[in-house]
């Protein structure tokens, strides 16, 4: 258990949750964010802005400029647009590049209704027309994948191309099958000494937990920080907004796109490899993991196989021991596949 957290237990565990989940692709204020490295490769800063997709919601949009085809980035449960900031720089040579944070998470706007999917997507139709977009391009990270096969099936004028990031999955049918209990029922890292609850300890945690370190960007998007860079509390989002998504799930219409599909999968090769702590853990805990990756390991297989069989000339790159946030533990082989794709004829 982290120790010196300066928020409810309770908050603690629904954070762990969102972070294991999405390393098994299962679930997971405006202005300067900070200096960005992209894993080396240095870049400017994003612009931010909120755009009306309703009356009463807001969306942030990040940018992060670039030249060429439009790409928009979506974020898998829990998280913002931030999760790519040390990424997105790697496309802009070639690409323009943009995100988007979904409403209930960062400082997008927290309606009480409007979670599932035929809303989530109507938001990202409605932010295409505030921009003036006709089409785009769309990467979706872990939940996100939801999101764009229903968009892409059911506006189909809208989208030029799509990229799945571990996500091209039917999440309804697969959190239906081996249930969320087990979605979420990742082991934790053990507790450690030195930790007090700051930024640093929360990218370092992130690490331990999905082998990838958050941006700082990120972590600040998520959470309000306080003196000494502590963090103090949520503000992306609460327990509630996300047993909304989850219960928001609608079943992939993958038989009816239609677009030009690249689906990228992580596929750990053992329990040890998909948990970066496996080697600190007890018995208990590593019986679980073993538990979780068996389960998840055969339904992705099964998944796999009916994406390929559905989505009609849809190419598959399978990366072997990479772990879910792939775009974050290899970003130069999913840079260089997205841009081949992007790029191509």
């Amino acid at each position: 258990m982290l120790r010196n957290r300066p928020f409810p237990p309770a908050t603690v565990r629904t954070m762990r949750r969102i972070i294991m989940a999405s390393a098994l692709a299962i679930a997971t204020t405006l202005g300067p964010v900070g200096p960005v490295s992209a894993q080396g490769i240095g870049a400017s800063l994003p612009r931010a802005s909120l755009i009306a997709v309703t009356d009463s919601v807001q969306l942030e949009v990040v940018d992060w400029g670039g030249q060429g085809p439009v790409l928009i980035l979506l974020a898998g449960l829990g998280h913002t647009a931030h999760i790519f900031d040390g990424f997105a720089p790697r496309l802009t040579s070639r690409l323009h590049v943009m995100g988007i944070t979904r409403r209930g998470i960062g400082v997008s706007s927290r309606p009480k209704k409007g979670y599932d999917s035929t809303t989530l997507v109507g938001d990202l139709v409605a932010v295409l027309d505030s921009l003036g977009l006709a089409k785009a391009s769309f990467a979706g990270h872990s939940f996100a994948g939801s999101e764009i096969s229903i968009l892409a099936a059911r506006f189909p004028d809208r989208v030029q191309r799509l990229i799945y990031l571990d996500s091209a999955f039917d999440y309804r049918q697969m959190l239906d099958r081996i249930g969320v209990a087990t979605a979420l029922g990742s082991p934790e890292p053990p507790g450690a000494s030195y930790d007090r609850g700051t930024v640093a300890d929360w990218t370092l945690y992130a690490e331990r937990s999905s082998g990838a370190g958050f941006p700082a960007s990120e972590v600040r998007a998520m959470f309000r920080v306080g003196a000494g860079d502590v963090v103090q509390g949520r503000s992306a989002t609460d327990s509630e907004t996300l047993r909304a998504m989850l219960a928001g799930i609608e079943p992939a219409p993958l038989t009816a796109i239609r677009a030009p599909t690249l689906a990228l999968y992580a596929a750990p090769t053992s329990a040890e490899v998909m948990y970066p702590s496996w080697y600190a853990f007890d018995q208990s805990a590593r019986e679980r993991g073993q538990t979780v990756y068996s389960a998840v390991s055969a339904e992705h297989a099964v998944q796999r196989a009916r994406f390929q069989r559905e989505v009609v000339g849809s190419r598959q790159v399978i990366i072997t021991g990479a772990r879910h946030y792939l775009f974050l533990t290899h970003p130069g082989e999913v840079a260089h596949e997205i841009l081949s794709f992007m790029l191509s004829k």
